[in-house]
């Protein structure tokens, strides 16, 4: 079975921190969003190649750990891993890091769900989820 991740590259701006100088919390949450876009680019699986085939794919449940703080300039790793799951869902997990030494900043996991364009829950694997799941050996 193929071992599905991406990897991206944050640099902290100063919008993004609070009045204490940390990361304020909701941010991380955009963190993720911008690594799920680069998983999707990277493995064909893409909001809009989901759009495309009928069906939006929102995020149900979201997880997060934090284990230290980032700040203004800190450049952050954010490693995303797919794990697969029986169903209609696209499971994740993530680990977000300081490149500077490796430190270990968050770690999180997202569960999305399919729903028709009408907004239906859609509880079988779409048609576009299982040939996705055979061309990349998941």
């Amino acid at each position: 079975m193929n071992d599905l991740q991406e990897k991206i590259r944050i640099k902290v701006r100063f919008s993004e921190v609070d009045s204490i100088s940390m990361v304020w919390h909701g941010n991380y949450v955009q963190y993720l969003e911008d690594a799920r876009e680069a998983f999707g680019r990277k493995y064909g699986i893409g909001y809009m190649h989901i759009f495309d085939s009928g069906y939006f794919a929102p995020v149900f449940d979201m997880h997060l750990r934090y284990a230290s703080t980032a700040t203004v300039d800190d450049e952050l790793e954010v490693t995303i891993k797919y794990v697969p799951s029986k169903g209609a869902k696209l499971c994740f997990d993530y680990e977000v890091r300081k490149v500077s030494d490796g430190k270990l900043v968050l770690t999180a996991s997202t569960v999305q769900l399919f729903t028709t364009h009408d907004g239906s829950f859609e509880p079988a694997e779409p048609d576009f989820f299982r040939k996705w799941k055979e061309d990349v050996g998941v």
